[in-house]
């Protein structure tokens, strides 16, 4: 656990970057043919990729390749109204987060992906820790 819960701690997570790479040499990937990977961090185990409606994404990213040589690599940051007032960020108090990625057959086999994430333990109100620990609790 990265929180504790008795002093009502969360985890404030104001950023989360994507960094793909080739794992032999930490270069950027050899594109060869068309191919797409995607990534998304979960405040809670969903086991697997999920719908980006679910209050449980954090973050995610793809990544596209276009044989033509048109490479796209988008990031997406879901923060929340709580962590805005504090400075910025998504407010996290389950106790696991997730990683999770899923890419096609024309991604090459050495490549991956590290996730860094920026985060800050933060003490909430009595009232804020109660009303997003249910929230967490009634959508597992």
């Amino acid at each position: 656990m990265y929180v504790d819960p008795v002093n009502r701690q969360a985890l404030l997570v104001r950023q989360v970057d994507f960094i793909w790479t080739d794992s032999v040499n930490f270069l950027p990937i050899a594109f060869n043919a068309d191919c797409e990977a995607a990534i998304q961090v979960h405040d809670s185990t969903l086991g697997g990729m999920f719908s980006l409606t679910s209050a449980h994404q954090v973050a995610s990213g793809s990544l596209y390749y276009d044989a033509t040589g048109i490479l796209t690599n988008d990031q997406d940051f879901f923060p929340d109204t709580m962590g805005r007032a504090m400075g910025g960020g998504r407010i996290i108090v389950n106790d696991s987060l997730e990683v999770c990625a899923r890419v096609d057959a024309g991604i090459p086999a050495n490549s991956i992906v590290t996730c860094v994430m920026e985060c800050e333990v933060v003490k909430l109100s009595e009232k804020d820790y109660i009303a997003l620990a249910l929230q967490t609790v009634a959508d597992n």
